[in-house]
């Protein structure tokens, strides 16, 4: 799966973009620390400067993308549909949610209203889980 994607983004498929890929896969939503910490084991030879190079390779190919959420340290995630990030205050936990109104009409609405040229659409929403709730 992996492999065909590195291909069809013109990137060479290596060892250390297939274990970047994997941990961001099993997590969702991770953080560069974590992926070095998690990965380091099996691959002695990976640099934290190796997994943010290939990282920037990555978010440019458009198969990452970073996650910015305020008051913590970015994360990345898989490429995948426009959707809104809910994030708990108490655990930390991210769950992805798409919008039944594509984020399109929201961000095609904000930059009419605000004569503002938006280049990218960030939403985070900050509230409490329910695991946390209880």
């Amino acid at each position: 799966m992996f492999e065909k994607l590195l291909k069809d983004n013109n990137l060479k498929i290596t060892p250390q973009r297939l274990a970047i890929l994997k941990e961001i896969q099993k997590f969702g939503h991770i953080g560069i620390d974590e992926i070095y910490e998690n990965i380091k084991e099996s691959n002695p030879s990976m640099s934290l400067a190796t997994v943010y190079k290939n990282l920037t390779f990555m978010q440019e190919a458009k198969i990452v993308d970073e996650v910015k959420l305020p008051n913590q340290k970015q994360r990345y995630e898989l490429v995948k549909n426009p959707h809104i990030h809910l994030v708990c205050e108490k655990c930390g936990s991210i769950t992805d949610m798409e919008l039944e109104r594509p984020i399109d009409a929201l961000k095609k609405t904000c930059a009419e209203a605000s004569h503002f040229k938006i280049k990218e659409t960030s939403i985070a929403m900050i509230g409490v889980c329910p695991h946390c709730q209880d």
